[in-house]
């Protein structure tokens, strides 16, 4: 048990390393490089903190004699091989419990969500390319997730927009199309369900995706001096075009776009060097592998203390089953043997 709450302790750790460190990577590394890595490192974090609650409520929940019946394991020896008090795997059952409740609401809210905007993609692109211009009065831009999605841009917008914010707008959502962003940002979405500590690193991630469309458009443009005009000036023009008309159609769409957030920050990146380096995610990398060793280690150990309680189980049914008679019991046989003779003497 020692080693299954030190690993729960280490997944508690790397649920805090993750967002802690998060916004700094995104800030000075390639953020193709960050943004997987602050995705995959979420859901490993999540995925080893549920696995071993879901052990610990195990290690309880097989003692339940109706359970054990059902399971065939050996109560006692289940009790010896992996000792987990009540006052540990009852709270880790419950808190297991509400977690994957909650991972799964989430799931099944984003599922409905990317149908939704898939078949409005559909709609909206028709046997034509990626980028849809349409009338409307939301003075917006965004990408719309799907199996194929769209770039979407009103044509207020892209009429009140020079040539270097157009090659920027453009160039920045169909990076977001191309790479598919918003699977990085449903992945940490899911993650933040199953284990909430990692609710930082989901800002972390959407700045970290608009960075890295912000990148691909300036190198589109040629030029990271303009490619941040561009993008300051895109947010302007936007902010003015929007005063006149509130709507937000994409509110309840999954929808990635050029101005929705930390422009500033964005445009002073852009106007620094690119990122090049991935050194300071070697840490972080190191760290996650550790966990996943980790959790395989404490989960074959515990599996393994099922195995003796099975063993246990069934070597205790063949035993009874085969089990000699007791000298009681051969007397008794004797006597019954001998009272029917009588009887049919008589």
């Amino acid at each position: 048990m020692i080693a299954a709450l030190m690993v729960l302790l280490l997944g508690l750790v790397v649920s805090a390393a993750v967002p802690a460190g998060a916004l700094p990577l995104v800030n000075r590394v390639r953020p193709s490089t960050v943004v997987p890595l602050l995705a995959v490192g979420s859901v490993i974090s999540a995925a080893s903190v549920g696995v071993m609650l879901s052990l610990l409520a195990m290690a309880v929940v097989g003692r339940v004699p109706a359970v054990a019946a059902l399971g065939g394991w050996s109560i006692a020896t289940l009790a010896v091989a992996v000792p987990v008090p009540l006052a540990v795997g009852v709270p880790a059952a419950a808190l297991a419990a509400f977690l994957l409740a909650r991972t799964l609401w989430r799931a099944a809210h984003i599922l409905l969500l990317l149908g939704r905007s898939d078949r409005l993609s559909r709609r909206l692109r028709g046997g034509g390319g990626p980028i849809v211009v349409i009338d409307d009065l939301s003075a917006d831009a965004f990408t719309l997730a799907g199996l194929k999605g769209a770039v979407v841009i009103s044509r207020d917008l892209l009429d009140a927009l020079g040539p270097a914010e157009r090659h920027m707008l453009t160039g920045h959502e169909m990076s977001h199309l191309r790479w598919r962003h918003h699977l990085y940002v449903h992945a940490v979405d899911l993650a933040v369900a199953a284990n909430p500590l990692l609710s930082a690193a989901a800002d972390a991630v959407r700045l970290g995706v608009e960075r890295w469309a912000d990148e691909d458009a300036a190198r589109l443009i040629g030029d990271r001096g303009v490619a941040a005009t561009a993008l300051a000036r895109t947010a302007l023009v936007r902010a003015s075009l929007r005063r006149a008309a509130r709507r937000d159609a994409r509110a309840t769409l999954p929808v990635l776009a050029l101005v929705d957030s930390h422009v500033a920050d964005r445009a002073r990146a852009l106007l620094a060097p690119a990122p090049r380096g991935a050194a300071p995610t070697a840490f972080m990398a190191t760290l996650l592998i550790a966990t996943i060793v980790a959790t395989v280690a404490s989960t074959l150990q515990i599996h393994n203390g099922f195995e003796h309680a099975e063993t246990a189980w069934l070597t205790g049914s063949h035993a009874s089953s085969h089990r000699p008679a007791r000298p009681q019991d051969r007397g008794t046989a004797h006597a019954i043997t001998v009272v029917g003779r009588i009887s049919r003497t008589r």
